[in-house]
């Protein structure tokens, strides 16, 4: 009987024959009983009735409502704020006027003032391995890993936190090529229980995705990751190639996770 279990999601739509070519890759590096999951951001339950292209989309467009931690209210931001210190902030029917100085993480002097919109939502999405559609319960014994690939790594990250927050130990989280907000990075980061954060961004390959980014940025990413998504497993979609060689760089990056310490 398999010891342990590592669970996989992958982008947007969760759907493509990669996914099962990456549980393989994975087995055949020596990590024991990977599996892949589905989660569909707006279209939960009736995803896998609709062509593959709407579930994309729809999965797409939910990120900047998922990509941040739990206690940070799902904000729409046009401006580009991480690092940037805030000196004064004020809020009234959902508008937050923040004032900010200094530069932020691109090295740019940070906007004077940005308006926010910030959504009060309850955030009771369930991010179990039953919602994730993984049939298994978590391991008592091996090691429980998730590994996240774009909108997966949210969601990957989200159910992470919800296993730790609740008292499970998680020995591995893998973030590829992931949009998310930097308090979802720090959250995961700063977890005890979640014992060893990999994050692996894909922009030596030309993805304008990176972990801890913005909104802002992530919707400014939208035609390069168009134009991307055309090309066949370039920049984003490195490891989502459906052909030879997105299978050569899916069992090289299983390796990789193997030597870092997946079992």
């Amino acid at each position: 009987m398999s010891k342990g279990l590592t669970v996989f999601l992958g982008g947007a739509g969760m759907n493509g024959n990669y996914q099962e070519d990456m549980v393989s890759a994975l087995r055949a590096s020596g990590i024991s009983n990977p599996v892949y999951g589905n989660y569909s951001g707006w279209l939960q339950g009736i995803d896998k009735g609709l062509h593959w292209s709407v579930d994309t989309v729809a999965d797409a467009s939910a990120v900047i409502f998922y990509n941040q931690d739990q206690n940070d209210p799902i904000a729409l931001q046009f401006a580009n704020t991480n690092d940037c210190k805030v000196e004064g902030s004020r809020s009234a029917f959902g508008l937050v006027l923040t004032t900010y100085s200094g530069l932020n993480r691109s090295g740019d002097e940070c906007p004077r003032h940005t308006i926010r919109y910030e959504l009060e939502t309850p955030r009771s999405s369930d991010f179990s391995l039953q919602n994730l559609e993984v049939k298994q319960l978590p391991p008592t014994d091996g090691q429980f890993n998730f590994i996240g690939y774009s909108w997966g790594s949210i969601i990957a990250a989200r159910s992470a936190l919800q296993y730790a927050l609740k008292g499970k130990t998680i020995d591995y989280l893998v973030l590829i090529g992931a949009p998310i907000n930097q308090s979802l990075l720090t959250a995961v980061r700063n977890n005890k229980l979640i014992k060893k954060v990999i994050v692996i961004n894909l922009t030596e390959h030309g993805d304008p995705i990176y972990a801890g980014m913005s909104d802002k940025e992530i919707i400014t990413a939208i035609p390069d990751m168009g134009k991307q998504m055309t090309e066949g497993g370039e920049g984003h979609f490195y490891y989502a190639a459906e052909n030879e060689h997105g299978s050569t760089r899916r069992l090289k990056l299983a390796n990789q996770l193997f030597r870092a310490g997946l079992r």
